[in-house]
Parts: structure tokens; C-alpha cells; sequence
């Protein structure tokens, strides 16, 4: 017998607005503005300046999305304690974070926001927790580090790899919102890459493994849960980059030192890595991860050409939102 779905079709979604994050061919009615709505890139995607940051700063610790972004800590070259919010437009301050470092791992929203690890120096195993306007001391890491990949949100966080004293490490540790356990470490020991994705389905790539100018990789690594699986390499070796997204298929990395102050920007859809338009400004020690973005909507916020920047650089697509309209 035929079914519902079969004679008429699925029931599109509702929603009082536009989704956060669309994905291509989803389809939804705008209950505000009474409009059919769509979602699909209407062009290339491209990097255009954003509004500069109060500071200037490199290597610091970013959580959110590109219209609600949250950066903390960082180096102008000393390490500091400033908080800043973005809402797309601009920068308003946000509570001081607990301790003035750089290279820690950031997780999370802009009002749901965790920070562990990082660099104070020496290397620390804190943990902190944002609410939107102040940091709350969470429970301590197992092993100190700083510059470890990491994805995830406020209470389901994955960080792996990263610098101890004196070495990067594998090990890689799970928050679940009320303890940091140590979980199946990396296939391969590597700090101051890219991470983005969910504890359950998440993506460390890029960084270096060893001592010295050189030793940079292009290996990217895909976590269930429990285990890790290395996935194709990205195209470029670096470390110092910029990167995020919230699931492996859409994860991007821009930046870094190949050596040099890199642009070059690639996108993952969980089989392969493409390149893509270059950033306007090559830089390292860019805030990394923006663990709440997506592939149409990215930020490379600040960062190091020799000296700290405030610049900020803002990644979309034209037109990806179409309104439907009858004739």
C-alpha cells in the first residue's frame, strides 16, 4: 500500500528564521517572513576582509561561528588574557580569561565555551569555561600541553597531540562536560595543527611532528569516538594554521608556515582535500579551531606575518540562500 511520504512527498521543515547552518539542497519555510527558502552555492566561495580586531594578537584559543565568534588568550608578542566577541560586524570585550597564555584549545559557542590547556609558560592543564559573559575554572587535563588540535563543543571536547616539555605527544584527551579522560591516542605524534568535527566524528589534520624548521605534515586523521583513522593527506604541509568546521565533511584549514606566511586555503567533504581561493594576507599562528563554522562561512582571525595582526578575513558564499517565489 502506499505510503504518505510516497504520494506527497517529505513534510519540508519549519522555523521561526533562516538555519545556522545549511547544508546544500536542504529546503525550509521561513515562518517570519512567510517565505520558501533554500540553501545551495550560487558562486564561487571567497575570502573578503572583516572587521579588525581590537588587538593585535597570534596563536590564541577560538570558539563559535562566524557571525558569534570567541577568541581568548593569544601573544602581541606576550601572552594576555583578552576575551573578544564578534557578532559579524564587530568586536565588543568579553570577561578576561584566568590566565594570560597563548596555544591553548578552544571548543564550544560564544556563550557555551571551553578552553584547555595552552601555554603560559610553562605548559598548563587548565581548563575554563565561557558562559557569554565571564570564565568559570574547570577540572585540569591529564598530561599539559599546548597547540593540540582539537574539535568538539563545551561538554563532548576532543583535543590530540600538542607540545609538552620538551616534545609533542599523541595522546589524545575527552571532556564530558564534567571530566578530561584519556582516550586512544593519535596514530602519530603532531602540535599546532588544525581540528574540527564532533567527539564522536572528528578531524585532527596539518601541524608538525618534529624538532626544528622542517617536519611539517600533510597527514589528517579521522576520530569515531574510539579509534583513529588516517584519511588522504592535505595537499600542502603546514603548521600554524587556521581550521574548523562542525563534522569532518565540512572541515577547512587556511594558513600556516610552509615555511613562509602561507594563504593557500583547502576543504575536506570526507573523502579528499581541494584547494580553494587563497587568503589576501599569508600568515601563521592563526586562532585555530572555529569549531562551531561551516564550509560557507569561516573566519581567519589575526595572526603572525612577523609581527601580530589584527586583521580579519571573513570565508562565504554568494547568494547561498534563495528565496522561492511562484510566477
Amino acid at each position: 500500500m502506499a505510503t504518505y511520504i510516497g504520494i506527497k512527498g517529505v513534510e519540508i521543515q519549519t522555523i521561526a528564521g533562516d538555519p545556522a547552518n545549511p547544508i546544500a539542497g536542504q529546503v525550509w519555510y521561513n515562518t517570519t517572513a512567510n517565505t520558501l527558502k533554500g540553501y545551495g552555492a550560487q558562486g564561487a566561495a571567497a575570502w573578503s576582509s572583516g572587521t579588525a580586531t581590537p588587538t593585535a594578537l597570534r596563536d590564541g584559543g577560538l570558539a563559535g561561528t562566524a557571525t558569534a565568534a570567541l577568541t581568548f588568550g593569544g601573544a602581541a608578542p606576550g601572552n594576555v588574557d583578552s576575551t573578544f566577541e564578534y557578532d559579524g560586524t564587530s568586536w565588543t570585550s568579553g570577561g578576561a580569561y584566568p590566565i594570560s597564555q597563548d596555544r591553548a584549545s578552544g571548543f564550544g559557542t560564544q556563550t557555551a565555551a571551553l578552553g584547555a590547556a595552552g601555554n603560559e609558560p610553562p605548559r598548563t592543564d587548565t581548563s575554563n569555561t565561557y558562559n557569554g559573559s565571564s570564565w568559570t575554572a574547570g577540572p585540569t587535563v591529564n598530561t599539559a600541553r599546548s597547540g593540540a588540535p582539537a574539535f568538539g563543543t563545551q561538554t563532548a571536547a576532543v583535543m590530540a597531540g600538542g607540545w609538552t616539555d620538551p616534545t609533542r605527544i599523541a595522546l589524545a584527551e575527552e571532556f564530558n562536560g564534567t571530566a578530561w579522560s584519556e582516550e586512544t591516542a593519535m596514530p602519530a605524534v603532531k602540535a599546532d595543527g588544525g581540528g574540527g568535527g564532533s567527539s564522536t566524528a572528528g578531524l585532527s589534520f596539518l601541524g608538525t611532528y618534529t624538532p626544528g624548521a622542517g617536519g611539517r605534515t600533510t597527514a589528517s586523521f579521522a576520530y569515531n569516538g574510539s579509534s583513529w583513522t588516517a584519511t588522504n593527506s592535505c595537499n600542502t604541509a603546514r603548521s600554524g594554521c587556521g581550521g574548523g568546521g562542525t563534522a569532518p565533511t565540512t572541515t577547512m584549514t587556511y594558513g600556516g608556515e610552509p615555511p613562509g606566511y602561507f594563504a593557500g586555503t583547502e576543504q575536506f567533504d570526507g573523502t579528499s582535500w581541494t584547494e580553494v581561493a587563497d587568503l589576501s594576507t599569508g600568515r601563521q599562528g592563526v586562532f585555530v579551531p572555529l569549531s562551531q563554522a561551516t564550509q560557507a562561512a569561516q573566519l581567519c582571525i589575526m595572526g603572525d606575518t612577523g609581527t601580530a595582526l589584527t586583521t580579519v578575513e571573513e570565508w562565504s558564499t554568494a547568494d547561498a540562500t534563495k528565496t522561492f517565489t511562484s510566477s
